[in-house]
């Protein structure tokens, strides 16, 4: 009885948190702005995609919305991602964490109320996107099929990854800059080695069959981190995900979707951990 009781004041607490959280998050202008920002160019995307239909008479793309749709989920995940970070290193910052953890909220509550709360508003984000899709669809005259769908739901999980993430980091760089610095240069990194790898990747090889490659060590310890990238990045996952729908591999899309779902698992838990050893006070 005391351990339901128990339950029922974090869950209770959860709730408590989400619903403060993500009404903060929505009376600031911040989200509507990187909402509108990543629809534009959702639109700008599938608008080139046209453009380069009506002057080639050829239609390439084999989904037309996986590329709008990849843009703004980015997008708005990184925002949510950044904003989550700073929603924890903040109260830390201004001592009022310490005060939190005396009532009935403990580290797995705080730091999952605010895990739901920026999911939920991904969500919101993901219902003007939902629209949007159908209202291109209408005016194009294009189609929208399971496909499509099962793309949105993979990026709610996505998403999901990057706010743990965030959370991660904010209990990692205790204050509201180093978290953000962490945030930002990590996903630098990531996304700069899978660019560096495609551009050493796209190097003309010398010809001549005497003379060794240059840049072969460079290479093959690209192509392994980029490997190790690629299990590690949500946005890696997402776009493996993208390509397994668009093949009709479904047993690759819920391998990436399982790859996605033990790492929001993993980043929520190690950031209850951390935050449990480290303390409110850091």
């Amino acid at each position: 009885m005391i351990n339901q009781n128990a339950w029922y004041q974090r869950w209770n607490a959860i709730k408590v948190i989400r619903g403060r959280y993500s009404q903060v998050t929505l009376e600031h202008l911040g989200i509507y702005v990187t909402i509108a920002i990543a629809l534009v160019m959702s639109t700008l995307a599938i608008h080139n995609t046209l453009r380069f239909t009506e002057r080639n008479v050829v239609f390439v793309a084999r989904q037309p919305l996986f590329l709008p749709i990849f843009i703004c989920t980015v997008l708005v995940s990184l925002y949510l991602g950044a904003i989550a970070s700073v929603s924890v290193s903040r109260e830390r910052d201004r001592k009022t964490l310490e005060a939190l953890m005396y009532g009935p909220v403990d580290e797995s509550a705080f730091l999952l109320g605010i895990f739901l709360a920026h999911v939920q508003i991904f969500l919101v984000a993901l219902a003007f996107l939902f629209i949007w899709s159908n209202l291109a669809v209408w005016l194009l005259n294009l189609g929208i099929s399971l496909e499509v769908y099962s793309v949105f739901f993979v990026s709610v999980v996505m998403a999901s990854a990057i706010v743990a993430f965030g959370l991660l980091t904010a209990v990692w760089g205790d204050k509201t800059r180093t978290a953000l610095v962490i945030f930002i240069l990590i996903l630098l990194f990531l996304t700069g080695v899978q660019i560096a790898d495609q551009i050493v990747s796209n190097m003309v090889v010398s010809s001549n069959p005497t003379s060794n490659d240059p840049i072969l060590i460079i290479r093959n310890a690209l192509a392994i981190v980029t490997r190790l990238v690629q299990w590690l990045s949500p946005y890696a996952q997402l776009i493996q995900a993208m390509d397994a729908v668009a093949n009709q591999s479904w047993i690759g899309f819920i391998t990436n979707l399982g790859v996605l779902v033990i790492q929001t698992f993993v980043l929520l838990f190690g950031s209850v951990k951390l935050l449990t050893i480290k303390g409110a006070r850091g």
